[in-house]
Parts: C-alpha cells; structure tokens; sequence
C-alpha cells in the first residue's frame, strides 16, 4: 500500500484478501454452508406443507339440516377451519387444544346462558374482538364482515337456537 491514493474501496479490497490473497467472507459467514442452510430449511418447509396437504382431514359434506343454508355452510367451513380447535366440532368447549388453555374454560355453545351474552351484536363482537381475559382472540383482522356473521350464525346452529335475521342481512 505504499502507492495509497486515499480511495475508500481499494482499502476495503484489500483487507478482505488475506496474506495468502484467499478471499475471506463478510462477517466470517461461508457462503456455501448459508446456503446449504437456506435450501434445507426450504425443504422442511415444502415438507410441512406436503406433510398438511395429504393428512389434514376433509371437510365433508355439511348436515342435511344446514345444506339448503348458504350462511350456515359458509359459517360452518369457516368455524370447522378455525374455531374447532378450541370449540370442537359440536360447540361443547372440548376442541383438541381446550384443555390446554388458560383459564376459564373455553366456552360451551350449548349451554342455557353465554358469559358474553346472546344477542347477534354480542356474539358476533366476541368472535370480532376476542374476550378480555381468556384465550378467545380477535378475528376481525382475519375475517371480515360476512364471515363474521356466517360464523355466529353457526354458532347458534350448534347451540340449537334459531338464527337472528339481524345476520342474515347482506
């Protein structure tokens, strides 16, 4: 470097070779063994999605009772999708994953009385906005309006209740 002509770059050339003017990577990462890392954590991904796609169980048919209901089957793929992991599939609160949660217990659909309240604006605020202080999150971000709607829908389906005309409005 006697011939140093103050250039920032030729400097940074220069302590990136070392005295046997092998190239050394940035901050000590081989670039080879990065993209080993890449493309394996690649393939678990695919996997995992191949792994869901072949043994997730399908839907199915809805019930004879719900299938002349547009509302009620649209409800019923969105809550078999989202909700019956906590809910299960009849609304008891014993979903694969309730016993496993926070208290107080998830919330049973065919009971007499709902903690949060019966009316469709009640229903549908706890599936829009989750209950405070239990694991019930916020939907509202993931589901919009209609959706919202179908699902209390067949929340009261489950419960064995009619369902309000105030969700069937479009």
């Amino acid at each position: 470097m006697a011939d140093d002509d103050g250039d920032p770059n030729r400097r940074r050339e220069e302590t990136a070779l070392s005295s046997d003017d092998t190239f050394e990577p940035p901050f000590g990462i081989d670039p080879v063994a990065s993209r080993r890392i890449f493309l394996g954590m690649l393939a678990l991904l695919c996997g995992a999605v191949l792994a869901y796609n072949v043994f997730r169980k399908p839907l199915g048919p809805p019930p004879a009772a719900i299938a002349g209901d547009p509302l009620l089957v649209r409800g019923r793929v969105i809550y078999l999708t989202r909700c019956v992991g906590c809910h299960g599939e009849s609304g008891r609160g014993d979903g694969p994953i309730a016993r496993n949660l926070p208290r107080p217990p998830v919330g049973n659909f065919t009971d007499a009385t709902w903690k949060h309240g019966d009316r469709p604006e009640q229903v549908r605020a706890v599936i829009a906005d989750g209950a405070k202080d239990t694991a019930m999150s916020a939907w509202k971000g993931v589901l919009d309006e209609p959706e919202l709607r179908a699902v209390a829908a067949y929340v009261y389906h489950l419960a064995g209740r009619n369902v309000p005309e105030e969700l069937r409005a479009p």
